[in-house]
């Protein structure tokens, strides 16, 4: 929901669209009921899921989803079940949607909700000690190794609501800036596994980025940046390489890669039909090509940036379809920063 916000977002800025508008609102609503959800078992957590007890589908729902942790709230006195288990990507993506729509929607009600919800998860995010927990005492997950996700949220904390969060942004700037490098460095010994963490740090990184002052603290930054790009910049990712584009500028051959790599995602299957390469390219390790594979071929998934383009084998029986999110963003982030013509 948050990278489709920041679609929505990205596509009001170039085309004042009153459908994208519509669309970024909806999101919204979806992500403040994450959040409303959960008061008042654990207030302002976000939600994993939820869903309105009326739902044909809410028994079979707790009882698939039940190994989250199933709770109860009634957003609007509507009953609700919700999910707990609530993880780093959708708190990373939910703040990326809200802080690239705070900056792209001038729209007074929009920004007013955004300021809101980021104020409402920061304090439970702080208050919880960067800790992510239910309201049975569990911890989820965590932040505390994490200094440049902790310094990302606070960013755009300041930017929505600067009385509340320069200041605390300011101090664990001080702390931790020079630290940023370090679980990026971390990441990048292995390429291969849990893939999905380098989405992570690319939508992290564009927000702490992109609303630093110059200054040490942005070398810091610019330098973890840096270092990740250094290993998946092979990797033919038309999303990553938008980061790049918008944190970095222009690069003409780089930004010509981007335009096939997203020509190529139209020619791929909207369904998840099982895809086995093993025949068509060199083997490096289980499941492993060598090389990156072409865009158009790889096993259908829910977000293909951040699915390992090394992948030869995947996909099921073809009964899902794509919400295509991934090329969503990645058009509307083309357009904004130039990288398509319109």
């Amino acid at each position: 929901t948050g990278h489709y916000l920041a679609a929505e977002a990205f596509r009001y800025a170039v085309t004042k669209s009153p459908d994208a508008l519509a669309n970024a609102r909806r999101a919204l609503t979806g992500i403040q009921g994450l959040v409303d959800v959960t008061t008042p078992a654990q207030p302002d957590l976000l939600a994993r899921f939820l869903w309105p007890d009326s739902w044909e589908y809410a028994e079979r729902m707790a009882v698939v989803e039940g190994g989250h942790g199933v709770y109860r709230g009634a957003p609007g006195g509507v009953p609700h079940r919700w999910l707990g288990n609530t993880s780093r990507d959708q708190y990373s993506g939910v703040f990326l949607g809200l802080g690239v729509a705070f900056d792209l929607i001038d729209e007074p009600d929009v920004r007013s909700r955004i300021a809101s919800l980021v104020t409402r998860m920061l304090d439970f995010l702080v208050r919880n000690g960067w800790n992510v927990r239910m309201p049975n005492g569990s911890l989820s997950t965590t932040f505390l190794q994490r200094p440049e996700q902790q310094l990302s949220f606070l960013q755009v904390g300041r930017r929505v609501n600067p009385a509340k969060f320069n200041a605390i942004y300011q101090a664990t700037r001080t702390t931790y800036a020079g630290a940023v490098s370090a679980p990026i460095a971390i990441d990048c010994l292995d390429p291969h596994r849990g893939y999905y963490k380098f989405n992570l740090n690319h939508i992290n990184l564009y927000n702490l980025i992109r609303l630093e002052e110059p200054g040490a603290a942005r070398i810091a930054y610019m330098n973890a940046f840096q270092a990740l790009r250094s290993c998946t910049n092979n990797h033919e990712n038309a999303h990553f390489n938008l980061v790049e584009r918008a944190l970095e500028g222009p690069d003409a051959a780089r930004d010509r890669d981007t335009r096939r790599y997203l020509n190529l995602w139209l020619e791929r299957p909207r369904r998840d039909y099982y895809v086995d390469l093993r025949s068509r390219y060199a083997e490096c390790g289980a499941n492993r090509a060598c090389n990156a594979i072409p865009v158009d071929e790889r096993p259908n998934t829910d977000f293909l940036w951040q699915r390992s383009p090394f992948l030869l084998f995947g996909g099921v029986d073809g009964t899902v379809e794509t919400a295509a999110i991934d090329y969503l963003l990645s058009y509307w982030m083309a357009r904004y920063y130039g990288v398509l013509a319109g």
